[in-house]
């Protein structure tokens, strides 16, 4: 299957807001309410926030297949160590291998780290794979993000040297 990874530029930020409301609903649905989810779009997958983002470092990258994003991959250096904000990629397309190439193009960026770091729900099924790719859990998180919400999360870490 032949796939591009590319960097998302401002212009494709309402793309990646569509794609991004698509996944997040596809990946959700069954762990969060409706109004959760509507909320963390509103707050954090959406072209004001991925605007703010990248001002502040963050890195977007889109998965294509046939010149359709799939899939996006959010980062940012933070000193020793690579923040994997997002990793997102359409169910249609689980087990193929491309989760981990995402994986790998997000650690490509930032030759210079040593470890890389995510947060995953605690229910999430995505824990499991992770786990598989060597992650670890370092800490237990519960964040409030308003409006009565939390995001209840593990923290991972994969040492990569």
């Amino acid at each position: 299957m032949k796939y591009d990874i590319i960097t998302i530029t401002a212009d494709m930020f309402p793309q990646l807001e569509m794609l991004a409301d698509q996944l997040w609903h596809e990946s959700y649905g069954e762990l969060l309410s409706p109004e959760q989810i509507t909320y963390m779009l509103e707050q954090f997958q959406c072209e004001k926030a991925f605007t703010r983002q990248t001002s502040e470092g963050y890195i977007y990258r889109g998965l294509f297949i046939d010149g359709e994003m799939v899939g996006y991959t959010g980062s940012q250096k933070q000193e020793d160590r690579i923040f994997l904000s997002k990793l997102y990629l359409s169910k249609r397309y689980h087990g193929l291998g491309l989760g981990r190439k995402m994986m790998e193009d997000v650690i490509g960026l930032y030759p210079e780290c040593d470890k890389i770091y995510l947060t995953v729900n605690k229910y999430n099924p995505s824990y499991d794979i992770y786990r598989h790719m060597g992650f670890e859990v370092i800490d237990s998180v519960v964040t409030d993000i308003g409006q009565g919400f939390v995001m209840d999360d593990y923290v991972m870490q994969r040492h990569l040297k």
